[in-house]
């Protein structure tokens, strides 16, 4: 089955900061690390001077793409805000 790449784009929201932030966020990287498991997740990090993580997934279609970016701990918690963008590849080492 084909898959298409989007990249989601996290930044803080208005529960960032708040008690149990630190516990959504681990909850978030085991989740990352469930999806990298699956062969979902190609790569994850967050940029080193501001708080805007970035997250690439490959999947069949973009309504799974939404419910994984949903499905994110720290998203449906309100620490993370997420935005999904469909990406097309052009150049990619094996």
């Amino acid at each position: 089955m084909e898959t298409q790449s989007y990249v989601i784009i996290l930044r803080p929201a208005n529960e960032y900061g708040n008690p149990g932030t630190n516990e959504r966020v681990n909850e978030h990287f085991e989740y990352l690390k469930g999806l990298l498991e699956k062969g979902v997740l190609t790569m994850a990090g967050r940029f080193s001077e501001v708080l805007i993580g970035l997250d690439i997934i490959e999947t069949p279609s973009q309504e799974e793409a939404l419910r994984i970016m949903k499905d994110d701990p720290a998203v449906k918690s309100g620490v993370f805000h997420a935005e999904l963008h469909p990406w097309r590849i052009a150049l990619k080492a094996k």
